[in-house]
């Protein structure tokens, strides 16, 4: 009888510890308490999933064997560069980059089996300015020099930098002749330094910025969309219950076909504009998109 208890008593801590293991690494920068929350907010996404998978969040400056899970997932860009740079990421195991922008997916694609991209795509910042203006208005994009990542679409102009004397020459011919600029998502070229000059000479024109992310409408854009870190963990729960579950098959990587409209109603405001319900345009805005 004592034998058998301590069998059961063996299997139960067995058990236990099974239930316990985690078989994803979610890897960021630091341990902070938005990533705890992001880690426990996907955690809690999966649970009634069919791959109800525990979450373990390991910090990017500590040491960690990769090796015993299931699927990596890397917060920023940043991240996903550390790892690769330090040879880390084990072979076999999938990687799935959340928070990483398109331009660095195209660098380091073939470090990761799927990702969700941290900005929207040009078309979806188009037609929020279309909802605004109207579909017949014409809109322009500056670009640093190469615009082959773009949307083709009538109504939108290009307007490379590289091609004129300065950001402030481009800028001016673009005002000219568009009825809102559309900011495209490179840190560089909307660098703090020039974020400042490009709204000035924006509103000088009586014309506003449209995006890129939701941070440049505090900054004095007119609207954006943008995924919350709900919408994030909405999609990765997406991305991991196909790759990991029954179908074994991981989305090719994408934008996230989850975002909401903001606006800042006080530029609104000073450009006369009569802006409409944000949540109805965010909800039209989709249903134009295709998930894939």
């Amino acid at each position: 009888m004592e034998a058998v208890i301590r069998t059961c008593w063996a299997l139960l801590l067995y058990c236990s510890m099974i239930a316990a293991h985690a078989d994803i690494a979610m890897i960021a920068p630091s341990s902070t308490a938005q990533a705890q929350k992001f880690a426990q907010m996907l955690e809690a996404s999966l649970r009634d999933t069919p791959v109800p998978e525990k979450v373990d969040l390991l910090d990017l400056n500590t040491e960690f064997d990769l090796k015993k899970y299931r699927l990596i997932i890397t917060l920023s860009g940043s991240t996903l560069r550390q790892l690769i740079a330090d040879d880390r990421l084990p072979d076999g195991i999938p990687v799935v980059a959340s928070y990483l922008s398109k331009a660095e997916h195209r660098q380091y694609k073939s470090y990761v089996t799927s990702a969700v991209y941290s900005e929207a795509p040009l078309q979806r910042q188009l037609a929020l300015a279309e909802a605004i203006f109207g579909e017949n208005e014409v809109f322009g994009a500056l670009v640093a020099n190469d615009a082959s990542a773009l949307v083709s679409a009538d109504n939108l102009r290009v307007y490379p930098i590289a091609e004129y004397d300065s950001l402030n020459h481009a800028l001016v011919e673009l005002l000219g002749s568009s009825k809102a600029l559309i900011g495209v998502y490179d840190p560089e070229l909307y660098s703090a330094e020039n974020i400042k000059s490009i709204l000035i000479t924006s509103y000088r024109h009586n014309r506003p910025l449209i995006g890129p992310t939701q941070a440049y409408l505090k900054a004095g854009a007119l609207a954006s969309t943008y995924s919350t870190p709900e919408d994030v963990v909405k999609r990765l729960s997406e991305v991991i219950t196909s790759g990991l579950g029954e179908q074994g098959r991981f989305p090719a990587s994408n934008y996230n076909p989850y975002f909401s409209v903001g606006f800042n109603r006080q530029v609104g405001r000073s450009l006369n504009l009569l802006l409409p319900d944000p949540v109805e345009v965010a909800r039209r805005l989709r249903s134009q998109e295709v998930i894939q």
